[in-house]
C-alpha cells in the first residue's frame, strides 16, 4: 500500500542504463561470495596470497578451508593444482588485465572456478564458472555486488535488500571534501560484510542513472595516456586489451614510496595490500614486493588527460 502524505522522499527515478544482464545481487563481493561457499559446500578452496583480508572474511564465515597458494610476476600461479573431491579454485582478476588467464583457468575448472572481479567491475560471467563483483570499487553508491552462476546451478535461498549502510561519506565528497568522508567511508566498508542479502534499492537505482560507454571510455583514454609515459614500469607486460577494461595503471617502482606524499597534493593512491605483509608469512616473495612498490594510478571517469598530467608530474617529482 503507497502511503499518502507526510514527509518526502529522495527523488530519484530509475535510469535507463544496464551494463550486468544477471538477476542476481548481493550488497558486496564478501556477501555474494559467502552464498557461493554456503552453496557449494567446499571441501578446500585454492586461495591467492596477493589479496585482502576481506576475501578470506566470507571463507570465516561459511567455515570453510583455504589454502594459499603463490603467485608470478605475471600474478598467474606457476603451478596449477588438480583439484580432489569437492574442491575450488579461485583467482583474482587483477585490476581486469588477466580476462585472458582466467579463460583458461576456467576452461580447465569449468564449475569449480571461482573469479573475484571486485577489480574487474565490467567482466561479465561466462556460464561455466563463478563471478562475482563489486559496484563500490568503481561507482559512487554504498554497496552491491553482481553474481555469475555457472548456466546448469539454479540459485536460491537468500531474499531482501540492504538497508544498513552509509551515504554520508558520498554526500561529504559530493560537496568536495575527501579527506573528512573518509572516516564514514571506512565505517561503510565493515558494513559490506559476509551478510548474505541482496544490493540496496539506493544503489541500484543509482547504478541505472550511469552511461557505462562514458565511463569504459574514459578509463581506456587514461590508461592509454599513462602508457605512453610508464610503459617500461608496467607491473608486467599486459596481455591484449581485448574487451578488458582496466581498473587502474600498475606502476611497479623501484622502491616504496609513502602515500601521504601523494595525499599532501589531493593525490589518492591506494595500496594492494598492506594485509599480504602483515600476515607474517614466510616466503610469498613476489606478493611482498608487489603489495610494497605497487602504484596502481587512478584512471576512473571522473578524470582527463589534464588530470594524468598533474599526476604524473607529481610521481615524476616525488620517485
Amino acid at each position: 500500500m503507497t502511503p499518502i502524505g507526510g514527509y518526502y522522499e529522495l527523488e530519484l527515478t530509475r535510469g535507463a542504463h544496464r551494463y550486468h544482464t544477471t538477476p542476481y545481487t548481493f550488497k558486496s563481493g564478501r556477501s555474494a561470495l559467502h552464498y557461493i561457499l554456503q552453496l557449494v559446500k567446499p571441501s578446500l578452496v585454492y586461495v591467492p596470497f596477493y589479496t585482502c583480508n576481506g576475501l578470506l572474511e566470507s571463507f570465516e564465515a561459511a567455515q570453510t578451508h583455504y589454502l594459499f597458494y603463490e603467485i608470478n610476476h605475471l600474478l598467474e600461479p606457476d603451478e596449477l593444482p588438480e583439484l580432489g573431491p569437492h574442491e575450488y579454485f579461485l583467482y583474482i582478476n587483477y585490476f581486469d588485465v588477466k580476462r585472458q588467464f582466467v579463460q583458461r583457468l576456467s576452461d580447465k575448472y569449468r564449475d569449480r572456478l571461482i573469479v573475484d572481479c571486485t577489480q574487474a567491475f565490467f567482466m561479465k560471467g561466462n556460464g561455466w564458472s563463478w563471478f562475482f563483483n563489486s559496484c563500490r570499487k568503481y561507482f559512487g553508491v554504498p554497496d552491491g555486488s553482481f553474481l555469475y552462476a555457472p548456466q546448469h546451478i539454479n540459485l536460491s535461498g537468500y531474499s531482501g535488500r540492504n538497508e544498513q549502510y552509509l551515504v554520508s561519506h558520498l554526500i561529504t565528497r559530493f560537496n568536495d571534501h575527501v579527506q573528512e568522508g573518509y572516516r564514514a567511508f571506512l565505517e561503510n566498508e565493515v558494513l559490506c560484510g559476509t551478510e548474505i542479502t541482496g544490493m540496496s534499492k539506493l544503489s541500484e537505482y543509482l547504478l541505472s542513472n550511469i552511461n557505462y560507454e562514458m565511463v569504459i571510455g574514459k578509463r581506456y583514454s587514461n590508461y592509454s595516456y599513462l602508457d605512453t609515459v610508464f610503459r617500461e614500469q608496467h607491473l608486467f607486460p599486459p596481455e591484449g586489451r581485448d574487451d578488458c577494461v582496466p581498473m587502474v595503471y600498475p606502476v611497479l617502482l623501484n622502491k616504496p614510496v609513502s602515500r601521504k606524499l601523494f595525499g599532501d597534493h589531493q593525490v589518492f593512491i591506494p595500496t594492494y595490500w598492506t594485509d599480504v605483509r602483515e600476515r607474517d608469512y614466510p616466503g610469498f616473495e613476489i606478493e611482498k614486493l608487489v603489495s610494497d612498490h605497487l602504484l596502481p594510478l587512478p584512471i576512473d571517469h571522473r578524470y582527463n588527460q589534464v588530470d594524468m598530467e598533474r599526476m604524473v608530474k607529481l610521481i615524476k617529482n616525488l620517485t
